[in-house]
C-alpha cells in the first residue's frame, strides 16, 4: 500500500513514502532509496525547506504564533527549526492533498532495519494507529499493545519520545497534525510529543525499525540567536507550563486503561547513539 494503492478488506488504500532532504543527489539519499527498493518499497524524494540561510517564507495556511512560543519556551523558533518544521508539515500536507490514506516520512540520515517493510505492511489500515514512530531519542514508560513481525512490538508511550527521523501517519493523524501544527510555536517533534493537547493517538515500534546515522543530516538545525521574552511572558511562562502539565495528566487519567502497566524499556530497543 506504500507503492501507490492496495486492496485491503475490499477497500482501496493508498499511501506514499517521502524522504525529506535538502540534497537529493547525496549518497545517503541514494542509499536510503536503495534500501527501500530492496524491501519492495518505492520512496519519493521530498525537497525540504532550507532555513540555514534565513527565515523561510510561510504559505497562507501557515502562521507564526510568536507570543505563544515566548510564553511556552521563552524563545522564538530559529530559522533552521522553522525549515525542519515546514519540511515535515508540507510533506504531510502533500500526502493529505493527494488523498493518501497513509504516509510514511523518513529523514535522509536514517538506515532501515531488515524487517521495515514487513512491519509496515502489518500495521495495515488500523484506524487507531494515527501516528506510529519508527524510532525514538528518549526512553519513556510505555504499554505494550501487540507483537509485530520479526520480533518487533507495537507500544504506546505515555510521553513524547522525541525526534522526527521516521514515522507513519494515517489520514486521521494527518488531519490532526495539520490542524494543530499549522500554528508554529515549537519544534515539530515537540508538536508530536505533545499529542495529548490535540488527541493524537501515538505509538512506537520496538525494537526500532530505523536508526540514525551518527553524522549531521541535510535537514540541519544549527542554533541561531533567539529573542528575549518580555517581563509579561516571563510571568506567564510557568503558568503555561502548569497548564500543559494539567492537560497531560488529565489526558492520561481519561485514557488510563490505554496506558495501564506502562514500563520503561532499556536502551537495547534502538541503535541510535543519541538514545537515552
Amino acid at each position: 500500500m506504500f507503492n501507490g494503492e492496495a486492496s485491503t478488506g475490499g477497500q482501496t488504500v493508498s499511501g506514499a513514502i517521502y524522504v525529506i532532504t535538502l540534497d537529493p543527489d547525496a549518497s545517503r539519499v541514494r542509499a536510503l532509496l536503495g534500501q527501500l527498493r530492496e524491501q519492495g518499497l518505492t520512496g519519493e524524494i521530498f525537497r525540504g525547506v532550507d532555513g540555514r540561510a534565513g527565515m523561510p517564507a510561510l504559505r497562507p495556511e501557515e502562521r507564526f504564533c510568536r507570543w505563544k512560543a515566548l510564553a511556552r519556551h521563552k524563545r522564538w523558533l530559529t530559522s533552521s527549526e522553522v525549515g525542519c518544521y515546514l519540511s515535515h508539515l508540507r510533506a504531510i500536507r502533500r500526502a493529505w492533498e493527494a488523498g493518501h490514506d497513509q504516509v510514511c516520512i523518513l529523514e535522509d540520515d536514517v538506515v532501515l532495519e531488515p524487517g521495515f517493510a514487513r512491519v509496515l505492511a502489518e500495521l495495515g489500515d488500523d484506524s487507531e494507529l494515527e501516528l506510529v514512530r519508527f524510532m525514538a531519542l528518549r526512553l519513556r514508560p510505555r504499554t505494550v499493545v501487540r507483537p509485530l513481525a520479526n520480533g518487533h512490538q507495537l507500544v504506546r508511550p505515555k510521553r513524547g519520545t522525541v525526534g522526527t527521523q521516521g514515522y507513519r501517519l494515517n489520514r486521521a493523524g494527518m488531519a490532526k497534525l495539520l490542524a494543530h501544527g499549522s500554528c508554529l510555536y515549537e519544534p515539530i517533534d515537540k508538536v508530536m510529543d505533545h499529542f495529548w493537547l490535540y488527541g493524537l493517538k501515538t505509538f512506537l515500534v520496538e525494537p526500532h525499525l530505523i536508526w540514525e546515522r551518527p553524522s549531521p543530516s541535510f535537514v540541519q538545525r544549527p542554533a541561531t540567536p533567539s529573542r528575549d521574552p518580555s517581563w509579561l511572558q516571563r510571568v506567564i511562562h510557568p503558568l503555561f507550563k502548569l497548564y500543559h502539565s494539567l492537560r497531560r495528566h488529565l489526558y492520561l487519567l481519561v485514557h488510563r486503561r490505554e496506558f495501564a502497566a506502562a514500563s520503561l524499556p532499556d536502551s537495547s530497543v534502538g541503535k541510535t547513539p543519541r538514545l537515552h
